[in-house]
């Protein structure tokens, strides 16, 4: 056996094998290490980053070696708070009023099939098996919410498009807004309920209206102030008035008992609707967020207690089953009453099934306020939140690859760079140094135009009129649009740069409908094509866009493949 003398890192009250609690300097950087091996593993055998953050963060914390101490993981709360603040103010700034407008009452009956159809499931099933009828309210509150940092880092990870990542995107801010306000609301009904209960109504409701009130007119000032901020100083410090802002914020909810999560909501739907420059904003703050948020899924996984898991016995996994059941029924309820896509139907449900940041503070709220019911939900809630933040990622991503929004090749072609240690990252960049060509995946010859093929993209019908044409163009990411017919066959594109004359002339409105506005297709590829002839199609084009149609009916349109996917798709060839 190991000499503890010689090898005290190895010493502790475990055992001699597990390794001793380092300095809080020390421990960060073996998390960060940790991570940083994790995510280069992720690529090799793809499973999402964020889930590989949160195994690393599980290996080195307490429930595996026990290299990071308790105490200093919550030594790092202040980095991961920010770090979820800087996530829902970009997931805020996805609400620009003009654009969402045209899906928001789509998403809002999804939403709300969801919410009833997961609170009722969990609520029931607990309480049918013999919990309290107020721990059973409040567990279903505290199912509502979907993890949003989670959620939104897998989709952008994913470089998913379509009806399924649109509208989860919008469900996941309209879950947490629904869950905070709702988790106060039953949290008093829950204690209504209780024959222990001898608290004030009033004074409580009062309360709840007060810290819901407040959160969100922090959130507005919030928005404003850095809107009105970046439109005045230069660009270079955008990002230092960003962190200011939303530290002083975090402090301020801190201070005075505020839901964080609803103020930063808040304030990115406000920038997103008063500022022009929203996207580079976004850009800036992300110089730094993607450190925060591997720091924040890193301690995260560190905070998971795999023995809560097990020591939530029957009643975490009844929790389990309702919640999922709850989130994948009601939405496809709520779809099928809508007459939604097919792909929504199916697989919108389980994108929604991550649960973390926002689950854990509301059941530490619960804890913190009523300690006889409250500490067993939270104990209920962190063994769930490890099979949760674990499955949700891998879900979320097959999610959107089956429903087709996520091209074959993006799906299936990762870095060469398989090594799961900074030391053999350090050879791949010395070899390329030296000239040798690394060995590739994937053979580019092999690669057709299916690989790159985005089904999701939807024709616009010839007979829209100005108006829907406008919609269309405003939820689209490109500049060359697809003209249809009612068969889906192809009759013409609409080019971004020939409508500048008409957006301006109003009188227009009523007189051109889609195909006035069109233009010949030019050149079209099929699904068989060869990549080759992908690229000699786009030399020969100006336009961003080619559309594929189908092999066996030559102007049958079944999607898109985008100049810029085949562009990165090459420089990722060439790494």
């Amino acid at each position: 056996m190991l000499d503890a003398t010689l090898f005290p890192f190895l010493a502790s009250a475990d055992g001699p094998w597990v390794i001793h609690q380092f300095d809080a300097a020390v421990s960060i950087g073996v998390l960060l290490l940790a991570s940083l091996a994790a995510g280069i593993l992720a690529d090799w055998i793809r499973i999402p980053k964020v889930t590989a953050y949160l195994l690393a963060g599980v290996a080195v914390g307490p429930s595996a070696l026990n290299a990071i101490a308790a105490e200093q993981i919550h030594h790092l709360e202040p980095l991961t708070k920010l770090a979820i603040a800087l996530v829902l103010l970009e997931l805020g700034c996805a609400f620009p009023v003009s654009q969402i407008r045209p899906i928001l009452r789509h998403a809002t009956c999804l939403s709300i099939g969801e919410l009833l159809a997961t609170f009722l499931l969990v609520t029931l099933s607990v309480w049918g098996f013999g919990y309290g009828l107020s721990s059973a309210v409040l567990l279903g509150a505290l199912a509502l919410a979907t993890a949003p940092a989670t959620t939104v880092l897998v989709l952008k990870e994913s470089n998913s498009e379509g009806p399924v990542t649109e509208l989860a995107g919008v469900l996941v801010a309209l879950n947490n807004i629904a869950a905070i306000i709702a988790f106060e609301l039953l949290f008093l009904v829950a204690q209504m309920l209780s024959s222990r209960y001898d608290g004030d109504v009033v004074q409580e409701a009062r309360q709840m209206v007060v810290s819901l009130g407040g959160a969100i007119l922090l959130g507005v000032a919030l928005g404003l102030c850095i809107s009105f901020g970046c439109g005045l100083l230069s660009r270079r410090r955008w990002l230092v008035m960003v962190i200011a802002a939303s530290i002083l914020l975090l402090g301020l909810c801190e201070t005075w008992s505020l839901p964080f999560m609803l103020t930063f909501l808040v304030a990115g739907v406000m920038l997103v609707n008063t500022s022009d420059a929203a996207p580079e904003i976004l850009g800036e703050q992300e110089k730094i967020a993607g450190l925060l948020i591997v720091v924040f899924f890193a301690v995260h996984g560190a905070e998971l207690e795999l023995r809560a898991f097990v020591a939530a016995g029957l009643l975490g996994a009844i929790y389990i089953a309702a919640r999922c059941a709850g989130k994948i029924l009601g939405i496809r309820w709520a779809a099928r009453w809508h007459r939604e896509a097919p792909t929504v139907r199916r697989y919108l449900g389980s994108c929604m099934l991550a649960q973390a940041g926002a689950a854990i503070a509301l059941a530490s709220l619960a804890a913190e306020r009523w300690p006889e019911v409250g500490r067993n939900l939270e104990a209920i809630i962190l063994g769930s939140v490890v099979f949760f933040e674990i499955s949700g990622p891998i879900l979320i991503r097959w999610s959107v690859m089956k429903a087709g929004e996520v091209p074959l090749a993006q799906a299936v072609y990762h870095s060469t760079e398989t090594a799961t240690s900074q030391a053999n990252k350090m050879w791949v960049k010395a070899r390329d140094a030296l000239g040798f060509s690394p060995k590739q995946q994937i053979d580019p010859s092999t690669l057709k135009v299916a690989d790159l093929l985005r089904s999701n993209v939807k024709g616009l019908k010839q007979n829209a009129d100005f108006d829907d044409v406008i919609n269309y163009i405003r939820r689209s990411h490109d500049n060359t649009y697809v003209v249809v017919n009612q068969e889906d066959e192809v009759v013409g594109l609409i080019r971004y740069d020939l409508l500048s004359d008409t957006f301006f002339d109003s009188s227009l409105d009523f007189l051109v409908n889609a195909e006035d506005l069109s233009t010949p297709a030019g050149i079209m590829l099929h699904p068989q094509d060869i990549i080759s002839d992908a690229v000699e199609a786009f030399r020969a084009s100006s336009d961003d866009v080619l559309a594929v149609v189908s092999d066996e009916e030559p102007q049958k349109f079944i999607g898109i493949i985008r100049r810029s996917d085949l562009t990165e798709l090459a420089i990722r060839i060439r790494k």
